[in-house]
């Protein structure tokens, strides 16, 4: 389905396909593991009433505390909300955090059995302090260390007997750079989803931006491809196809996905390209906006999508999470509504 192409002399083009949008598919059938850094996102929310003596900053007078499932077991928790089945690869430490995820996993309903222990390691936690829905500080808790070669093939050798078990729809490598994810470890995961025929879907960071050769969809954000590359990356379809040009080149990757903020979402399936304008209208918090479209344009993608679809779906679904505060999974019946509404 081709996808249109607009001037490029605009500083923020609008482009949208002039396709009927189909029906939102029945993802019920799909099977997706998530490997990649897991983490807690915990919430200290309280009131501020005034200045500490002490020092120029607030006082938090604490009300309550709440943990949620963060990084790659957020994506994971998405890929759950949409129906599909769900599970979540990754790492912890041996500290009272990691009993904490693993009771998040249960009471959320994904698999724990892909979760190896570093006693070397702490559980990496993101505690977010919130006074009248507005976020005063973060403080985190991690390493990112990689893992130790022994512990990481605890991790590899837990995925591919999955994998050999069949019915994998699609692999998600979810980097947020805290040492789950390595080069050698990449290339094996990737190697694995080859032989298996299993649909790959990567989010990036840094450290190893140019290790996912051949994946299915590369899916850095706009603030992560400037930082790569030698030339200036502008939200505007000239700088995005001579960006994606690189990408193509050096990872030979299949489809290219880079998110604009509120740009919306720039698309190319190796011979078309388009940028997609978001639909959101109110802001609260964009954490874990990220994690929602990886999921949302991955899972569209395995039921048969274009990249181009995927990528109107997974505006519309972060335009949904953007508007809540806090870290929060896609609500599939709102995202069937709103779906309904573009055709």
């Amino acid at each position: 389905m081709p996808l249109s192409r607009g001037s490029s002399t605009s500083p923020v083009p609008r482009y949208s396909p002039s396709t009927r949008v189909p029906a939102l598919p029945d993802f019920a059938a799909l099977r997706v593991l998530v490997v990649g850094d897991v983490m807690i996102d915990r919430y200290l929310t309280g009131r501020v009433d005034r200045i500490s003596p002490e020092a120029p900053v607030p006082v938090v007078r604490w009300q309550q505390q709440e943990d949620r499932l963060g990084g790659a077991a957020n994506v994971a928790l998405n890929v759950k909300a949409l129906g599909a089945w769900a599970a979540v690869a990754g790492a912890v430490g041996t500290d009272p955090n990691a009993a904490s995820l693993h009771d998040l996993l249960v009471a959320t309903g994904l698999p724990g059995h892909f979760i190896v222990a570093d006693p070397d390691r702490p559980t990496t936690v993101k505690t977010r302090v919130i006074s009248q829905e507005q976020q005063l500080l973060r403080v985190d808790q991690e390493s990112t260390e990689q893992l130790p070669n022994h512990i990481a093939a605890q991790l590899v050798t837990a995925i591919a007997q999955r994998a050999d078990e069949g019915g994998l729809s699609a692999l998600i490598l979810q980097d947020y750079n805290k040492g789950v994810l390595s080069p050698t470890g990449i290339a094996e995961l990737l190697q694995l989803a080859g032989r298996h025929g299993i649909l790959t879907a990567v989010d990036p960071k840094a450290d190893n931006f140019w290790n996912y050769r051949g994946v299915d969809l590369f899916k850095p954000n706009l603030r992560e491809v400037q930082q790569q590359l030698d030339f200036a990356v502008r939200p505007r379809l000239d700088d995005l196809d001579r960006a994606a040009a690189v990408l193509f080149g050096r990872l030979q990757c299949k489809q290219v996905m880079i998110t604009l903020s509120q740009h919306g979402i720039y698309t190319h399936d190796g011979s078309t390209s388009a940028i997609h304008p978001t639909p959101a209208r109110r802001i609260a918090d964009v954490s874990g906006a990220g994690d929602t479209v990886i999921s949302v344009a991955a899972c569209a993608l395995a039921s048969g999508m274009s990249v181009g679809m995927a990528a109107q779906l997974a505006n519309v679904a972060g335009a949904q999470v953007i508007a809540r505060p806090g870290v929060v999974a896609v609500e599939l019946n709102e995202l069937r509504q709103e779906w309904a509404r573009l055709g």
